[in-house]
């Protein structure tokens, strides 16, 4: 029997559906499970309290009811269910025919309006006038920005690919394939422009839109691209920041059997434990003396000599001791509780 309960203790993310349907059966999906049905909703609920397990803490899932209903639900690892506290259902009412109908031609008018206008401000990134709607319309804009890109010129071809991917946006919807498309070369172009940072998270952008529109194949090969990008980021601090785009993206998308979502929690786990002084590239080599052909530094030889002759042994330079005290000397990240390796509370209890 279910409670209530406060959510506010439970990350947003991630979310298990459970849809429940006129027999009976329950079809549960989200991350780190299989996409799978079941003839009971308690066997739907061990499904999700397992995935729970594997986190280590409790989890957030909605519960679809065959006339439309919505129910909140937390599930924690031992397979206990909370109802969140928040009132009543949410009512789900599915899209008519009509409306959908209505929602196409409203897009075919938005690009008609958008492609006279952008002839009329001859736009270095406008379709032509004339030029059909959809990708076509935008192909020879495209290719400026992976010329610029093919030929060096990466801040030119950001520049372009910024205002390209603004106007297809604003014409064909930001989840509209041929806008994915676009601003997928834009975060390849700002990446190349020398901040990763933002092309991952434009990559993110891309990849969960995809997911969205029910396109698994696109979604997982741009998550491809955003978590390839992030894993060559040799600075720690700037891994980390981006780290936050590319572990909300693959708690979405966590590739075939959570493979992908448990090798990034794997790699920030390692950044987390890298002290920053050891990764930072552009740290000040000290400066050595100047050397003699006999290869004894200059400034030495007297000292040496006058040393030789009275028998008295040289002094080896001292050795150089950090003046910063203790606890300001770089120590190994702790990870939040959420982005630990998954513990199975249910077989450790």
């Amino acid at each position: 029997m279910s409670t209530m309960r406060e959510s506010a203790d439970v990350p947003a993310w991630p979310v298990y559906a459970l849809t429940v349907h006129d027999d009976g059966r329950v079809l549960a999906s989200g991350p780190l499970i299989e996409t799978s049905g079941h003839p009971t909703r308690a066997a739907a609920i061990e499904v999700v309290a397992e995935a729970a397990g594997r986190l280590g803490r409790s989890v957030r899932a909605t519960a679809s009811e065959p006339d439309g209903a919505v129910w909140p639900l937390i599930v924690s690892p031992d397979g206990e269910v909370s109802e969140v506290k928040s009132g009543r259902p949410r009512a789900a009412a599915p899209k008519k025919r009509a409306e959908k109908r209505r929602e196409k031609r409203q897009e075919k008018d938005r690009g008609r309006r958008a492609a006279k206008g952008a002839a009329k401000e001859g736009s270095a990134a406008a379709p032509r006038p004339g030029a059909p709607e959809g990708g076509e319309a935008y192909a020879e804009a495209l290719a400026q920005v992976t010329g610029h890109l093919d030929a060096g010129r990466t801040d030119e071809a950001q520049a372009l690919a910024t205002q390209l991917d603004t106007q297809v946006a604003g014409v064909l919807g930001v989840s509209h394939p041929v806008a994915l498309g676009v601003r997928e070369v834009r975060a390849r172009a700002t990446a190349e422009a020398g901040d990763p940072v933002a092309g991952i998270q434009l990559y993110r952008d891309v990849a969960e839109r995809w997911h969205y529109r029910g396109d698994a194949e696109q979604a997982e090969a741009v998550a491809g691209r955003a978590e390839k990008l992030w894993t060559g980021i040799t600075d720690v601090e700037r891994a980390l920041s981006a780290g936050v785009a590319v572990v909300r993206m693959r708690n979405q998308i966590p590739g075939e059997g959570g493979a992908a979502l448990a090798s990034v929690l794997a790699h920030r786990e390692q950044l987390l434990r890298t002290p920053a002084t050891e990764a930072a590239p552009d740290a000040t080599p000290a400066t050595a003396a100047p050397v003699t052909d006999a290869g004894t530094p200059k400034g030495t030889e007297a000292v040496a000599g006058r040393g030789a002759a009275a028998g008295a042994q040289v002094p080896e330079p001292p050795v150089a001791v950090s003046s910063a005290p203790r606890s300001s000397r770089p120590r190994p990240r702790t990870a939040p509780s959420w982005e630990r390796p998954a513990v199975n509370a249910r077989k450790a209890g």
